[in-house]
């Protein structure tokens, strides 16, 4: 009975550390990436000058995952990209898209942690040429509000998949993060603090233009 017990213990000691590792270290060595799924579709202003109007975009992410993992009730972080809230390479940067070699470097170490990661497009379009400050103040927040309301789409695609389509990327509703690189930054810290409609938005004169 010593000797099983004994045994019993022995297993656990070598099974806990790599349990505790999750989530903490790598501990998968490839990645699945799911690509071009679309997550939501909403209207555009980046072609504005050009149609006079808006028009509906897709809206695409990426999803990172842990190849062979089992687990079915995993923490899942949206990743958001910089570029200024513009196309690249018009945004005078290095990059600009969910693709970068930064992005997937990121979501690629994440996932072989054993997090889900979906690296998220969100809608592009402000005027830097606008003749005053507060022309190109008003235009580039509404930008970075456009950004949240994307980020808040690609939340409820993720709920959405655990009621609707049998949980395809083996997530738990209830743990899902944002985080973002530059202008993605934005995204997630306005995503996290705002709210209200009524009060963080339609009561402020910086979101409307007379």
């Amino acid at each position: 009975m010593r000797k099983i017990y004994l045994m019993m213990c022995l297993l656990a000691m070598s099974v806990a550390p790599s349990m505790a590792q999750r989530y903490l270290e790598e501990i998968f060595t490839d990645v699945e990436v799911t690509t071009d799924v679309t997550y939501g579709v909403n209207a555009t202003v980046l072609y504005f000058q050009i149609l006079e109007e808006a028009v509906p975009e897709e809206l695409k992410m990426d999803i990172y995952q842990p190849a062979g993992d089992t687990e079915t009730s995993r923490p899942v972080i949206l990743y958001f990209h910089s570029g200024n809230f513009l196309p690249y390479p018009l945004n005078g940067g290095t990059g600009g898209t969910r693709t970068d070699s930064s992005v997937v470097e990121i979501c690629s170490r994440f996932a072989r942690m054993g997090y889900v990661v979906a690296s998220c497009d969100y809608r592009l379009g402000w005027n830097p040429f606008a003749t005053t400050q507060p022309e190109r103040a008003y235009s580039l927040i509404n930008a970075a509000y456009r950004g949240v309301q994307d980020c808040r789409t690609a939340v409820r695609y993720m709920r959405r998949s655990i009621a609707e389509m049998n949980n395809p990327y083996g997530i738990d509703g209830s743990k899902v993060a944002v985080w973002g690189q530059g202008t993605g930054g934005y995204i997630a810290f306005a995503s996290a603090t705002l709210d209200s409609w009524a009060e963080d938005i339609a009561a402020l004169p910086k979101f409307n233009w007379d």
